[in-house]
């Protein structure tokens, strides 16, 4: 016979829809047709954060009201460790770098208060190449991405929290300090940036890297970033078969989403058309 006990536990679970969706860019707002991305299965946008200086909050917090109205989320796209230069978030004698980690968290926090907002999408979570410059590179990564994360939600239980990666598997932690098994604890979504055509690469090793990603992943889902165009000294469209086989190559890899990098320079596929594996 056992001593009787009881407990309780509340759990927040965030319902994410289907990563469909694209990288815009703050001046592109309103050039977007929510209506005809809605009917091609878009879910997402990810704006970029300078659209508040182009269009103040009042005017995007409308945007996002409308967006949302389609069924679409939107995140707010922000850049961690690179804005006119890079950004190390950790010193070179191991120290983190406080001030700097703690202006991002509280910028992060001011998108995650934004009436409407959805999400918040770190890009240049990382060190541009020189990690193993820095003793504690990967661990200031780390300490970033938990407590941001705390804040974000603790502003926005809901809010879905991403980061855009490097698609480097073999060098990616010591070049860039990008540690995944121990981001993917935190973060809700990840979302490495598979451009092929910058890697002089195909389809296959899209749902390669794709593959690696899953199943390196602690919880987050695994949104694959792809590029709509040749490559970055080519940017030309790519046709709409191509970046069809390649969104549906990220899904046989076992990504739960595809984000096309980006609108402004893309075809559009018709998301609904894809299978999951």
């Amino acid at each position: 016979v056992y001593a009787p006990t009881s407990g309780s536990a509340k759990v927040s679970v965030t319902e994410i829809p289907m990563g469909y969706g694209y990288w815009v860019r703050s001046f592109d707002m309103y050039n977007l047709n929510l209506a005809s991305l809605a009917s091609q299965g878009t879910k997402h946008i990810l704006l970029h954060s300078y659209v508040f200086t182009s269009f103040g909050k009042s005017a995007v917090s409308s945007w996002i009201k409308q967006a949302n109205n389609y069924g679409i989320t939107v995140h707010i796209w922000m850049q961690v460790a690179y804005d006119d230069g890079w950004h190390a978030l950790s010193n070179a004698d191991g120290t983190f770098n406080y001030n700097y980690i703690n202006s991002k968290i509280n910028e992060a926090k001011s998108y995650a208060s934004v009436a409407g907002v959805g999400g918040v999408h770190f890009d240049y979570l990382r060190y541009g190449g020189t990690a193993y410059k820095f003793p504690k590179a990967a661990e200031s990564i780390n300490y970033f991405v938990k407590n941001a994360v705390s804040a974000i939600k603790a502003i926005n239980s809901k809010c879905i929290v991403s980061a855009a990666v490097m698609p480097e598997p073999n060098s990616m932690l010591y070049y860039d300090g990008q540690d995944i098994p121990t981001i993917s604890k935190y973060l809700d979504v990840i979302v490495p940036m598979i451009y092929k055509g910058n890697y002089n690469q195909n389809t296959a090793w899209i749902q390669s890297i794709t593959k690696w990603f899953v199943e390196h992943s602690n919880g987050a889902q695994i949104w694959s970033g792809l590029q709509t165009y040749g490559s970055d000294t080519d940017v030309s469209k790519l046709s709409v078969a191509e970046l069809s086989g390649d969104a549906q190559a990220c899904l046989n890899g076992g990504a739960s989403g595809v984000i096309m990098f980006r609108w402004g320079v893309t075809n559009f596929i018709n998301f609904n058309n894809l299978k999951l594996s």
